[in-house]
């Protein structure tokens, strides 16, 4: 049975396995060094998941429960769990009591991999917004990192853009806000 088990602090026993497969799944200029990591758990919308098959764990799921939006940050199953159903499982049980948007945001499909990744999330619910957009800088040296924002059943509208936007500059991107111990 696939459950969603949130990790509280970095002491969390899970918390080491969850940062273990967020490094080998995503370069570093697409998640935070351990620092930042350790500050955003803290953050009151910040959530961070083990995707869990009967207690074992198989991914993991970093999102903003936003006012206006959930902001699915990362997503990630673990490489000998792929291919298994745990995806599918996983981004329904996350999108089954959703009332608001659910956004995300993934690279352009410019090879077979992120091909791949756009098609599994397309069949999966998600739609493409047109919007033109710059991932969060998770450090202040990064460079800008174009992707694709994706929402879940419909497109979001212009102005909801705008605020997703305007929250992921004050709450997430580290070259505009100020992050507070």
């Amino acid at each position: 049975m696939i459950e969603l088990l949130r990790i509280f602090a970095s002491d969390d026993r899970l918390y080491r396995w969850a940062k273990e497969l967020l490094a080998t799944s995503f370069p570093s200029c697409e998640r935070r060094d351990d620092d930042l990591q350790e500050t955003v758990m803290a953050h009151p919308d910040y959530r961070l998941c083990i995707i869990s098959d009967s207690g074992e764990p198989v991914g993991v799921a970093g999102y903003f429960d936003a006012p206006d939006f959930v902001y699915f940050e990362n997503f990630c199953i673990s490489p000998d769990k792929r291919n298994c159903g745990y995806g599918v499982a996983a981004l329904k049980l996350l999108t089954s009591n959703i009332r608001k948007p659910f956004i995300l945001e993934i690279e352009p499909p410019n090879d077979e991999l992120t091909r791949r990744r756009l098609a599994f999330y397309l069949r999966n619910g998600m739609v493409v917004n047109p919007y033109p957009h710059i991932q969060p800088h998770y450090r202040k040296d990064d460079p800008d990192l174009p992707l694709v924002v994706l929402s879940f059943h419909r497109q979001i509208s212009p102005e909801q853009y705008s605020a997703f936007r305007a929250y992921l500059d004050e709450n997430v991107d580290v070259r505009h806000m100020e992050i507070k111990n």
